[in-house]
């Protein structure tokens, strides 16, 4: 039997593992957990309602954008120890915007304990107007950028 040797490292906390399995660790045990309230600096908010498995759910609520601002937008996402990616489909009750934005990210614990998801994002749009009527080309239809959320206390809404 080989046995292996593995460094794990999580929130920046180093441990030396010796297992005879190649280090099979599961890593849905070590995933962060995200449940609640994540804000960007534009103040839309990421609700965490459920998570298990290395997946969660929840809703999203734009700050920003012609006709998403204010509503409130449905999203799927994967988590992977730090690393975290989710979708939000901009098509609500009643009203569809034509447009996804996915997300891919990492979790960091600042110094000062607060806790942040760095994201990159890119939008995929069919229209670039606010009616809808003007449709995007190939080359204009995606927009990118970056957000950072930070955890916080809020309500349930």
């Amino acid at each position: 039997m080989r046995r292996v040797r593995c460094k794990l490292v999580l929130n920046r906390e180093t441990c030396d593992i010796e297992d005879d399995e190649g280090c099979g660790i599961d890593m849905s045990a070590n995933d962060v957990d995200l449940l609640g309230a994540w804000v960007n600096q534009n103040d839309s908010v990421l609700w965490v309602d459920a998570q298990a498995d290395g997946r969660f759910s929840g809703r999203f609520v734009s700050k920003k954008g012609r006709a998403a601002k204010g509503l409130t937008y449905s999203v799927h996402g994967s988590v992977n120890g730090e690393l975290v990616s989710f979708a939000v489909n901009f098509r609500g009750d009643g009203d569809n915007l034509s447009a996804i934005t996915s997300f891919s990210g990492r979790f960091e614990r600042g110094a000062n304990g607060i806790d942040r998801v760095h994201t990159i994002w890119t939008l995929a749009r069919q229209y670039e107007d606010p009616s809808r009527s003007k449709p995007t080309h190939v080359w204009n239809t995606f927009i990118t950028n970056a957000d950072v959320f930070e955890r916080r206390e809020m309500p349930v809404d």
